[in-house]
This record gives C-alpha cells, sequence and structure tokens, in this order.
C-alpha cells in the first residue's frame, strides 16, 4: 500500500499516534536518569522498572477487551486521558515515589491504546493488503523513534529534565485533545455498564481456547515466544557488549539505533507487500533468518563496521517480521475480539520473558559476553523453519471461532 492509498481517517489517527509517542520517545531514553534527578538510586530505579514491567502485564489483558466491547476510537480518546495524567505524574513528582503514579496511569494508558490501534489498523486494512497496510503504518510510527529521542536530548543537555517533561506533556495534550476531536461522535458498541467481570471471564474462555486449539495461532505464539525469550537473553547487555567488547562510543551507539530505524521504516512497506503476496509466513521465517545472521555479525566480528552491518540487516529483519506478524495474527482471530486477543499475547509474552535477563546475566558473567547472543541466535534460528512449517494459513481457512461465537451465530444470536 502507497500513502496516497491510505484511508483517509487511518492516516489520521496515525497521525495522532505519532505525535503522542514523539513524546514518550522523548523521555523512555532518559527515565532512568530522571529518576535519579529526584533522589532515586540504582536499587530504587531497578525496582521502579520491574514495578512498571508488572502493572503493564496486569493492564494488557484489560484493555483490550475494554477496546473489543466499546470500540477502537473511544478506547484510544480514553487511554489518551490516562496517558496525559501519566505525563502530568511524572512532570510534577517531587520524588521517584511519587513518579510511580505516573507509571500506573502510563500503563493503564498503554493498555488501552496499544490494542485498539493494532486493531483499528486491521480492520481498516484493504481487502488483500493487511500486511502491506500495517508496514505503512509502522513505518510511519518509526518516526517517533527518530525525531523523540534527538529531540528529547537536546533539551535535555540545554535545559533540564523538567523543560524536556513538560514540553513533552504539552505536546501530548495536542495529541489527546486530537484523539478526542476523532471520537467524538463514534458510537460505543457496549455502555461502560456492561462490562462485568463475568463478560471478561466469558471472552478470555473461548480466546485462551483459541490459544491452545493447535491452530495457528498456538503456533504464532510458540514462535513469537521463542523469539522474545531470545532478545531478552541478550538486548539488555548489547549496551554492554557493544562499549566494552565492541569499542563503541555512546554516540555512535545511539546513531546505529537512529539509523536502524531509518532503515525498517524504508523497508517496512515492501516487507509487508512481501507477507501479501507470498505469505505472512515466509515474513516471519525470513525475519528469524535475518535476526539470527545480524547476532552472528556481531560476534564474530565485533568492529565499527561489523556492527553497522549487524544493525542494518537487524532493521530489514523488524520490517519483514513485524508487519506480517500483525497480519497474520488478525486473520486469524474474530474481528471483535482483536484487542483483548493484542493483550493476551504481549501479557503471556511478556511474563515467558521475565526471567531471561536475568539467566542472560548468569551467562554473560560465567560462560562469556558472547555467550547470550549464541542462545539468541540458535533459538531464532531454530524458530524460522518453525514458522514456515506451521504458520502457513491456506487461504481457505476459517478464522478461529470460539464455541460460544459458533453456537450464537447459528442461533442467530449476536457475535460477542
Amino acid at each position: 500500500m502507497k500513502l496516497r492509498d491510505m484511508p483517509r481517517e487511518l492516516a489520521v489517527v496515525t497521525f495522532a499516534m505519532i505525535v503522542a509517542n514523539i513524546t514518550s520517545n522523548m523521555y523512555a531514553p532518559y527515565e532512568p536518569l530522571y529518576l535519579e534527578s529526584l533522589g532515586a538510586g540504582v536499587r530504587q530505579v531497578g525496582f521502579f522498572f520491574t514495578a512498571q514491567t508488572i502493572m503493564s502485564i496486569a493492564f494488557r489483558v484489560l484493555g483490550g477487551w475494554i477496546s473489543d466491547n466499546l470500540g477502537r476510537l473511544p478506547t484510544i480518546a480514553l487511554g489518551s486521558v490516562f496517558g496525559l495524567l501519566a505525563y502530568l505524574g511524572y512532570t510534577l513528582a517531587p520524588t521517584w515515589a511519587w513518579a510511580m503514579f505516573g507509571a500506573l496511569m502510563g500503563a493503564a494508558g498503554s493498555s488501552l491504546v496499544a490494542p485498539s490501534f493494532q486493531a483499528y489498523t486491521a480492520e481498516s486494512a484493504p481487502e488483500g493488503k493487511t500486511a502491506s497496510t500495517f508496514g505503512l503504518v509502522e513505518g510511519l510510527f518509526l518516526t517517533c523513534q527518530i525525531v523523540g529521542p534527538l529531540l528529547g536530548g537536546f533539551l535535555v543537555e540545554n535545559h533540564g529534565f523538567k523543560v524536556m517533561m513538560w514540553t513533552a506533556t504539552g505536546i501530548f495534550a495536542v495529541a489527546t485533545v486530537l484523539r478526542l476531536l476523532i471520537a467524538r461522535g463514534k458510537p460505543l458498541n457496549a455502555r461502560l455498564s456492561d462490562l462485568n467481570a463475568g463478560r471478561l471471564k466469558r471472552d478470555l474462555v473461548a480466546l485462551v481456547s483459541i490459544v491452545l486449539a493447535g491452530g495457528v495461532v498456538t503456533w504464532l505464539f510458540i514462535v513469537d515466544g521463542l523469539r522474545d525469550a531470545s532478545f531478552q537473553v541478550m538486548l539488555p547487555f548489547l549496551p554492554k557488549y557493544a562499549t566494552e567488547i565492541g569499542g563503541l562510543g555512546e554516540t555512535m551507539y545511539g546513531a546505529l539505533f537512529a539509523g536502524m530505524s531509518v532503515i525498517t521504516a524504508l523497508a517496512m512497506v515492501p516487507g509487508g507487500m512481501l507477507a501479501d503476496r507470498y505469505g505472512e509466513h515466509w515474513g516471519i521465517s525470513l525475519s528469524g533468518v535475518l535476526v539470527a545472521a545480524s547476532l552472528a555479525i556481531m560476534v564474530l566480528f565485533p568492529t565499527q563496521v561489523g556492527f553497522i552491518a549487524a544493525f542494518g540487516i537487524f532493521g530489514i529483519a523488524i520490517a519483514f517480521g513485524s508487519p506480517a506478524f500483525s497480519s497474520l495474527l488478525s486473520k486469524s482471530v474474530p474481528k471483535e475480539s482483536l484487542g483483548i486477543m493484542y493483550g493476551i499475547f504481549w501479557s503471556a509474552l511478556g511474563i515467558v520473558a521475565v526471567p531471561m535477563p536475568y539467566i542472560g546475566g548468569l551467562l554473560y558473567d560465567n560462560v562469556g559476553p558472547q555467550s547470550p547472543f549464541w542462545v539468541a541466535v540458535v533459538v531464532i534460528l531454530l524458530s524460522a523453519p518453525l514458522a514456515l512449517w506451521k504458520l502457513k494459513r491456506p487461504a481457505e481457512e476459517p478464522i478461529a471461532t470460539p464455541p460460544e461465537a459458533e453456537a450464537a451465530s447459528q442461533a442467530g444470536g449476536p457475535v460477542l
């Protein structure tokens, strides 16, 4: 899909998402330093991020479920209000402990916005162009990772943390107003009073049955789980490895990430087109091979040239894998359940990955700096043929349907 072919409303919603997420990329790279400026020590920073991770995992399923029941755009607007409260909490916090309020509001907001936007993109994609639509949207979205850190770093270096945080808060407030205007007049799929624990339990049981059914969704979870766990084994130690073993400076290391984001943005649309034409399983499999190759290059050639090549290949790998994954999941799950399914995926993968950084640390200290990377190479490489074998979804295969929904459909009742 080309930019001029993008549905108008999807383009406006994507623009609002980009504006909002420029702000998160302004402060995220400097969040540990900001917490230190509020009096946090190393242990307090570690506790803060652990609590933040737990809160995010806890909210994701609930946020996706609310999105499925209220509607995508109203839920995004609601999440933006929580997000604005998060920015105010961070900015006004006199100590690091008070910043926990911002973390709580931020976790609630992102749990509403992220699955809603993913599901809205899938629902807005033209027939036969789901992956290329995700490729275009995610490519545009990567501008956040280029503009945000540069703007945030400039403000921190020249004016301090508080000016940066107030600037981010002001920009996010503009994005919140824009999202509220977009959602104005959009009907709610259900009333807030209809959302109850019984309905949530019923929907969760139905979707977990899809995940455990042994079909494409099951194998998609296994493949993505293997890769996510592999990333968490080595990713926390990538800065240490690149600077100490590879001899890169902090500026060069940051520039590699910026360059990788540019490459990913440029390759997103071709990556999505590849998945649409030949099948998502090819994109997911090819991305695994490329990621394994990039990590192997880092280990075998820990030089500036080696890291430049590795980050470039990694950027292309993301462009092949990300839109293919989003497209395949959206095609394999009922549209009205996409939000909660994204929440289930992200929460479950987050839980699986929790012990992996600790395991990676043991490997790094006791076996060698290269060992976490080699573990990731082997596991990710093994996931490539698994994806090619198990993630091929025949065109005639029907979307997985929970038993409850199938029975309601046959009886002429509503599909919930």
